[in-house]
């Protein structure tokens, strides 16, 4: 009986190291799995003197990994109105340091995506003020191409 105690304790404490197993991606992995086009929405929340309300916007996010640094790279984010005209297009530059993702836009945003999940296929997470780490906005995408498998150098996008 003591053999049997002894195999049992044996075998829950090979169960239990299992669970303390990380699964978190480094920022290679993160930049590695942001490239391609993403398509979804961003839900908004704003306050004003009528009261609270959520604005909803259909957006656009391409994410052009950079060759040579591998947590780095450019893109573009092309927002939509409800009828799916575009209103905004603009470029940025995107660096992943320590889990989060930090955007820089050419007009002068910068934004940090925090709170994220990012698994093959779908994207979804908080867009933060760079400077203040105040709530901006949250997100829900789902990639709808990768450059992966006819990757050229002229998809990396400049501006």
């Amino acid at each position: 009986m003591k053999r049997i105690t002894s195999m049992l304790t044996m075998v829950m404490i090979a169960m239990l190291s299992f669970t303390f197993v990380s699964c978190e991606m480094d920022d290679d992995d993160i930049a590695y799995n942001l490239e391609g086009i993403w398509e979804g929405e961003i839900r908004g929340e704003y306050f004003d003197r009528y009261g609270h309300g959520t604005t909803y916007n259909g957006a656009r996010i391409e994410f052009y990994q950079n060759p040579y640094e591998y947590a780095s790279g450019s893109g573009r984010e092309i927002d939509f109105d409800a009828y799916g005209y575009y209103t905004d297009v603009v470029n940025f530059r995107y660096t992943v340091e320590n889990g989060t993702i930090y955007l820089s836009y050419s007009d002068g945003t910068d934004v940090a995506i925090t709170h994220f999940t990012l698994w093959s296929d779908e994207f979804r997470g908080e867009f933060r003020d760079y400077d203040t780490g105040r709530y901006l906005a949250t997100f829900r995408f789902y990639r709808v191409n990768s450059w992966r498998n006819d990757w050229r150098y002229d998809h990396y996008y400049r501006w």
